[in-house]
């Protein structure tokens, strides 16, 4: 690989993207094609994960240069909010994602993306499990060398690969580090990887909706005149369905 970066950290994200690039473009399109399909049937696209994974579930929601068709399932007990600990805690206690599920509006036709780098703990193959009885298609986008190497803490013997409709590799280690200083390893980067897939996969699904005719309920920059009236509109088109508008 070629590159004009210096700064190592810089090297390491362009090796990732050429890596997701060569690697994952037909689950990508494959997952483009279920949004576009879910969106034009007036479906929502559901966001969750634990952590630090929980960012990538924040990245499409109510955002600039997004659908407004999203719905982010979001918990502060997985959040942080009541400690690292109680986070880690509660994401590896079978059956506590369901209880937050339960107050979102899930519906048959809906997609949902689940963010794990590790796919072994409970709250995310509960919450696949829990939205594909709803009749929900399910994308993951997790470490496939992390799934290499871990070992289920689902009751179920699953890891996230396996309960998933659709599988992404977001690239990064099972340690989610690029970089290394003697035995130390630093620099996470499996937050870029997954939020490129999910924005990669969100452009090409827009892509596919505007040669079929279909309009964009994209949010524009709240921060640009005139666009508040515009984003307003698109929200309460939303809002009887997702949870964390108001």
């Amino acid at each position: 690989m070629n590159t004009i970066f210096k700064n190592p950290y810089f090297q390491q994200i362009a090796r990732l993207l050429e890596y997701l690039e060569n690697t994952q473009q037909t689950s990508m399109q494959q997952a483009a094609q279920a949004v576009a399909d879910c969106l034009e049937k007036g479906g929502l696209i559901h966001t969750f994960g634990c952590g630090h994974s929980g960012s990538v579930a924040l990245e499409p929601f109510h955002r600039s240069g997004c659908f407004a068709a999203v719905n982010a399932v979001l918990d502060p007990g997985l959040m942080f909010q009541l400690g690292a600990h109680t986070g880690t805690d509660l994401e590896r206690l079978e059956g506590y994602s369901p209880l937050i599920f339960k107050r979102h509006n899930l519906h048959a036709g809906d997609l949902l993306f689940v963010f794990s780098n590790s796919g072994r703990n409970p709250a995310g193959i509960d919450a696949v499990l829990y939205a594909k009885e709803k009749g929900v298609l399910t994308i993951a986008v997790t470490a496939a060398s992390a799934h290499a190497q871990s070992k289920s803490r689902h009751s179920s013997g699953l890891l996230l690969k396996d309960a998933a409709d659709i599988v992404l590799d977001n690239g990064a280690s099972k340690n989610e580090t690029c970089l290394s200083l003697g035995e130390l390893e630093l620099a996470p980067i499996s937050t870029i990887g997954a939020s490129a897939v999910l924005h990669s996969i969100l452009y090409q699904a827009a892509e596919i909706l505007a040669k079929r005719g279909v309009p964009l309920p994209i949010y524009r920059s709240s921060n640009a005149a005139g666009n508040d009236q515009y984003n307003t509109a698109l929200a309460h088109k939303y809002k009887h369905r997702i949870k964390h508008i108001d």
